[in-house]
């Protein structure tokens, strides 16, 4: 047995590890795009990603971060509102994104028609 067949193996199963973790890192970056995009008041209030974490193979990806809040008077220091947004996705494709905070963002529940 020749040193080449010895290493093809120990090549090629890391390689096949690591192509599996590239879509988990692509779907954490769209996500904090996504969130990016998706901000309503990004030039009066600075949001910054501080974070993020993922299922497997990024399957739901949360981004979590804060957003500068002026001062308002009697206070006299800007404030950090936590923000947190919730991304799901099919291989590589967005197939949803919503707001988990700060609650102006989060989408209102529907309300049932038949009560």
């Amino acid at each position: 047995m020749n040193i080449r067949s010895r290493l093809l193996p120990l090549l090629t199963i890391p390689l096949a590890l690591m192509a599996g973790c590239t879509s988990y890192y692509r779907n954490i970056d769209a996500c904090k795009e996504r969130m990016h995009a998706e901000y309503p008041d990004a030039a009066s209030a600075p949001l910054k990603v501080t974070g993020s974490g993922a299922a497997i193979h990024g399957t739901r990806v949360v981004v979590h971060g804060t957003i500068k809040t002026p001062a308002t008077p009697p206070a006299t220091k800007t404030t950090d509102t936590p923000a947190a947004a919730e991304c799901t996705f099919t291989d590589n494709t967005l197939t949803a994104f919503q707001w988990l905070a700060p609650a102006k963002l989060v989408p209102k529940p529907q309300a049932d028609d038949d009560q």
